[in-house]
């Protein structure tokens, strides 16, 4: 099975990082937004590669199947 982990840090000025492993797609930030709701402040989001890797690899899949139809 698959392990997925989402890594939060808090600094002294009380501001927060966290990052997800092991999640790719839209996932991590659907579970990002569920496990920092309601905490106000700027946020500021950067997406990491495998964000963008597996929205790529599922264009792909569909515009196979839609060719060999």
């Amino acid at each position: 099975m698959k392990e997925y982990n989402v890594v939060i840090e808090i600094d002294e000025d009380g501001n927060i990082k966290a990052e997800t492993k092991g999640m790719k797609g839209d996932i991590c930030v659907d579970e990002l937004d569920e496990i920092l709701k309601g905490l106000e402040g700027e946020q500021k989001f950067k997406n990491k590669p495998e964000f963008y890797q597996s929205r790529s690899i599922k264009a792909k899949i569909q515009k196979n199947i839609k060719s060999k139809c």
